[in-house]
């Protein structure tokens, strides 16, 4: 067994994310939608490679058979690093989501927030009504300064 892992660390104003496998980190900045991390699969380093294009890399079962995972027979954990900005939403979510619901949808649901709490619920329910069978995990965090603050540092 072996399972894939993607952590956000914020040290205001940068972030960090750590991934394995193909769980996901997306940002949300000035209303464009931005895939941080790169799904570790098999058909993702077919694609790198040139071997396979993005379309048919998403139809094959390579698409679900990781190359690198926690547990594994091989773990490659990837760190980036990026400045953030007040109003950057950030989405870290397992394949449960992104399997069933675009990447558009996706960026749909983001900029027409109220709350995180609303988001999660409403792209959890989107994976549902798409056939949703896997784990589905969703965490959306939203930037912004707090109520006290008027220096312009983190709250």
């Amino acid at each position: 067994m072996a399972t894939t892992l993607t952590v956000y660390l914020g040290v205001w104003p940068r972030a960090y994310i750590l991934q394995v496998g193909d769980s996901r980190c997306y940002l949300l900045r000035e209303g464009r939608l931005t895939q941080i991390t790169r799904d570790q699969t098999m058909a993702q380093e077919l694609v790198d490679l040139g071997a396979l294009n993005p379309q048919d890399a998403q139809r094959t079962r390579l698409a679900h058979t990781l190359s690198s995972s926690i547990g594994g027979k091989q773990s490659s954990p990837v760190v980036s690093e990026f400045e953030m900005t007040w109003g950057t939403v950030v989405l870290l979510c397992s394949d449960g989501l992104v399997n069933h619901v675009s990447d558009a949808r996706i960026h749909e649901r983001l900029l027409s927030m109220q709350s995180a709490r609303q988001a999660c619920e409403d792209l959890l329910q989107d994976a549902l009504e798409g056939g949703g069978s896997d784990n589905i995990t969703i965490i959306v965090g939203r930037a912004f300064p707090g109520e006290a603050d008027t220096s312009g540092s983190p709250a």
